[in-house]
């Protein structure tokens, strides 16, 4: 008996270290001085991301050492849409609620990863091609992604189609790229990123039309549970945030968007709303879609080229609430399709809209809404209020550059904040 017993403690002992063992978290390291050929620990890290990619396991963490990476075309992970695109980096494994996978700047070290060495012949690049679920993104900036191609096309810094991922303290700019683009995916959180400077000077003659800060185009009513959240975007030249052919909700919160529509230099270039919160193109539609109500709140809009909070043709009903804006063209557009197989302009219907600031509007302070069909209440139009600079606690808008807190999240500045508040 005390044979087997022995034999039982043994296999028990066994199993606990086999378990123990199993449940290390095994962090990768990479620096741009390092060697794909060492074994990715802090005293030996790999030199590219690709490498320690295909070495991630769900539950570990791949710590990026400061400095720039500037990965070239033939070390690009894959292609994927049938080619379409060129992905530099490649997320398609998956992570889980207790374990994921984490790719996050290490500690206070300033890291940026430059894409301006990769140029495909043909072909649209993506950055970060996060088609996993349960992935963690922290710390680091996304500079120079290209474009070449010279009709109708994008490059994105992330593409997101996976789920239940965190983006966090990203930022993205200086490039001719979007800054992230989802098409699916449920629960994911864009959050405390920045995305500016972003201009294509390449396709469709320059116009810049496909350079938006951050992109929501969810394909299916079931990708539920987005956020954007504590996010910045200033100077792309198309939009600071669009929801445009969105078919789930999406939520936008205490998000800023200045100056958008023009380039670094402040040149004019695309579409320029500060917050582009739905709509399907103003056309007419086989099928009708079921509009998601997406939400802006507590945010702010600042002399974007066109509107600052717009709705955008949409086929339903959009929460606008506790919201500021000001010296855009129009601060506020509520316009909406008549019905998805009449493309037909028509004001505003099923809008919430609540305790929103309007201010010095070029063209004015809101247009397009039908008052009788929304819920308007505690705003500083409808009625109009007569405001000044002497009704805010501050109207500079170099406010809105401040440096983020600490932590990643916004600043804490009384921008556009009415004195009664």
């Amino acid at each position: 008996m005390r044979g087997r017993r022995y034999i039982y403690e043994l296999i028990a002992v066994a199993g606990a270290l086999l378990f123990f063992c199993s449940c290390q978290r095994h962090d990768i390291y990479v620096s741009p001085d390092g060697d794909d050929s060492a074994d990715g620990t802090i005293e030996n890290p790999y030199r590219t991301i690709a490498k320690a990619i295909t070495e991630i396991r769900p539950g570990e963490t791949i710590y990026l050492r400061e400095g720039t990476y500037k990965p070239t075309a033939e070390e690009a992970m894959g292609g994927t849409l049938h080619g379409l695109y060129l992905c530099v980096y490649m997320l398609d494994a998956s992570g889980s609620e207790f374990r994921p996978l984490t790719i996050s700047g290490y500690e206070d070290e300033k890291v940026t990863i430059d894409l301006s060495g990769v140029v495909p012949e043909n072909q649209r690049v993506s950055g970060f091609q996060l088609s996993g679920d349960y992935w963690r993104l922290r710390k680091f900036d996304i500079v120079g992604i290209q474009v070449t191609q010279t009709g109708h096309t994008q490059s994105e810094n992330i593409t997101l189609t996976g789920s239940n991922c965190i983006i966090e303290r990203v930022n993205m700019h200086d490039g001719m790229g979007i800054g992230l683009y989802a098409k699916s995916g449920r629960g994911n959180l864009v959050l405390n990123c920045d995305a500016y400077n972003n201009y294509d000077p390449v396709s469709e003659n320059g116009k810049g039309g496909n350079c938006d800060g951050f992109g929501f185009h969810l394909s299916d009513p079931q990708c539920t549970g987005n956020v954007i959240r504590g996010c910045r975007a200033w100077r792309n030249s198309d939009d600071g945030f669009d929801l445009i052919n969105n078919l789930a909700e999406v939520e936008i919160d205490s998000c800023w968007s200045w100056q958008n529509g023009y380039d670094s230099n402040m040149t004019a270039r695309a579409d320029g709303s500060g917050f582009k919160m739905g709509g399907y193109g103003l056309r007419k539609m086989a099928v009708n879609p079921v509009p998601p109500m997406n939400v802006v709140k507590n945010s702010i809009a600042w002399e974007n080229k066109n509107v600052g909070f717009y709705s955008n043709h949409h086929l339903g009903g959009i929460r606008f609430e506790n919201n500021r804006s000001g010296r855009n063209n129009y601060n506020y557009n509520f316009v909406n399709q008549i019905a998805h197989n009449d493309n037909t302009d028509v004001g505003g219907y099923g809008h919430v809209i609540k305790n929103n600031v309007s201010y010095r509007g070029a063209r004015g302070e809101y247009t397009m809404i039908d008052p009788s069909q929304c819920t308007v209440e505690g705003n500083t139009f409808l009625p109009d209020m007569a405001l000044t600079d002497s009704s805010f606690v501050s109207v500079d808008p170099a406010l809105l550059y401040s440096q983020r807190q600490k932590d990643g999240s916004l600043p804490d500045i009384d921008f556009l904040r009415l004195r009664q508040e």
